[in-house]
């Protein structure tokens, strides 16, 4: 797989992160919303949030400095008041969706409300530490979210076999593309877990023996994961074998696991994680499902697996989570050890 030079950078900078560094004494109550926004988005760095994390951050802030701006006057700390924050609530209930199939048909959900209003509320405790007048951050009051439901975003093995089996594996993007889907079902890893790996860390010496199943990819590696946290995760047979065949196909040096022909900004071709949910969701297209399926959905149907297989706790450890409570979020319609033990009692 040869990788062309292509100058273009995914998206466009809009300010915030790729600014100079501000020094938070300068800030005051006439100082611009946009200037504090910029100190807490490197307040964030400086406490190792991650590069997921921080681009997640900003697009929140974008769109709250957006909406206080939409009268062309530069809006001051000082102008921040309870009655901005409450129109700012309002206006998210109303917003549409941006992306995705439902672009423009229906409004986003309480979830998505609350992730910007959450980002609100982190500017605003920053204020307070900084002796600032605004309001406080329990101010800004979050929407009542539903429990989402395990089955939303299910695949059961049928559906899961019909979207990595849908791929023309005749060309190299569409073996990197099935490795891709492999690796992500295999390991149950977050999206932005395996596109931030190094081909390195899984490709063995070529010139160690062949092993016996003719594979030559590691079947563990090492994530850096949500929460800052490493864990270790583990490939099967058929994930390996596609990893290696996609391998083959490299004729470059980027030290990136999954590469794309777009060079980035930083001079690497890593594939993005927007790219890696429009492979997915091409392939969900192309296998007939009428779910809007993204990366996500991989992990829940490996967790699902993990836990009907074997046990909740083996699937908890696996997925890194921190209690068996989150992992019990993930669980398809089938809780195997809830099922189990009804069965035992109750036939």
């Amino acid at each position: 797989m040869e990788i062309t030079r292509d100058s273009g950078q995914e998206g466009a900078e809009n300010g915030l992160l790729s600014a100079g560094y501000l020094d938070p004494r300068e800030l005051g109550p006439n100082s611009s919303v946009r200037d504090l926004a910029r100190a807490y988005l490197q307040e964030l760095r400086d406490k190792g949030r991650s590069d997921t994390t921080l681009p997640r951050y900003e697009r929140f802030l974008v769109e709250f400095l957006e909406f206080v701006d939409g009268h062309g006057d530069t809006p001051r700390v000082r102008d921040l008041d309870v009655r901005i924050l409450k129109a700012y609530g309002s206006h998210l209930t109303r917003r549409r969706l941006l992306a995705g199939r439902d672009a423009g048909k229906r409004p986003i959900s309480a979830a998505s409300k609350n992730m910007a209003l959450i980002g609100l509320r982190g500017l605003l405790k920053f204020g307070v530490l900084l002796d600032l007048p605004v309001p406080g951050p329990e101010k800004v009051e979050l929407a009542k979210a539903p429990e989402p439901s395990p089955d939303a975003r299910h695949l059961d093995q049928h559906k899961l076999d019909r979207l990595l089996e849908g791929f023309d594996t005749s060309s190299d993007d569409g073996v990197r593309n099935r490795a891709l889907l492999e690796l992500l079902a295999a390991t149950g890893c977050r999206v932005s877990e395996l596109v931030g790996l190094d081909r390195a860390k899984l490709e063995l010496d070529r010139r160690a023996p062949t092993l016996a199943d003719g594979v030559r990819i590691a079947d563990e590696v090492t994530v850096f994961g949500k929460g800052s946290r490493y864990r270790r995760v583990f490939l099967n047979v058929q994930s390996r074998r596609w990893l290696e065949r996609y391998l083959r196909t490299r004729k470059d040096q980027d030290p990136a696991l999954f590469v794309t022909r777009r060079k980035k900004s930083d001079g690497s071709y890593r594939m993005s994680v927007k790219m890696a949910q429009t492979i997915v969701a091409e392939a969900a297209q192309r296998a007939g499902l009428t779910e809007n399926v993204s990366p996500h959905w991989l992990r829940h149907a490996a967790v699902t697996k993990w836990a009907k297989e074997v046990s909740v706790p083996f699937a908890q450890r696996l997925a890194g989570h921190r209690n068996v409570a989150t992992t019990s979020r993930y669980l398809g319609s089938t809780d195997a050890e809830l099922k189990e033990l009804y069965k035992k009692r109750f036939g």
